[in-house]
């Protein structure tokens, strides 16, 4: 395996479309996947009431994984961030963590003026951010063989 440097992290970090987000709930590792955006050195997210809110509010300590697999040639990559969460109650924090995931996810979501149906982030209400305070990441490396891919017995 090979390290990546901190701009890589960071860039495969920004491009993947679902992190995982790894917390404490009542004591015990909880893992979820979610939606997300990059600002700067923080990521923003949405959620709404439930136990990873709960979770959050009662330990706002976090570990986040994004990762990229190839299932062609099996290569891999994996960033993993150590951060502490934090609600944020003013509304620019919520209104552009808004727009970024609009623009990160308007693929999937369509557009968000249009007229009745969908509207998917109505029922998040809660936005987080956290901070990153470590981020480092690994790659399958150079010497990638078919007897090192993931998931080898």
């Amino acid at each position: 395996m090979d390290p990546l440097t901190r701009e890589q992290a960071f860039q495969l970090l920004d491009g993947a479309p679902v992190a995982h987000i790894g917390l404490i709930s009542d004591g015990a590792p909880y893992v979820t996947p979610m939606s997300f955006v990059l600002d700067g050195e923080r990521i923003l997210f949405r959620t709404k009431p439930g136990k990873k809110l709960d979770a959050l509010r009662h330990d706002p300590r976090v570990c986040i994984e994004a990762s990229q697999y190839d299932p062609g040639s099996g290569e891999w990559a994996s960033v993993i961030v150590f951060g502490n969460a934090t609600e944020a109650d003013d509304s620019p924090t919520g209104s552009l963590t808004v727009e970024l995931l609009y623009e990160k996810y308007s693929g999937v979501l369509g557009d968000p003026l249009s007229r009745g149906g969908f509207q998917p982030m109505a029922g998040l209400p809660h936005v987080f951010s956290v901070s990153i305070d470590e981020i480092t990441g690994l790659s399958s490396g150079r010497g990638f063989t078919p007897r090192t891919r993931p998931g080898r017995l």
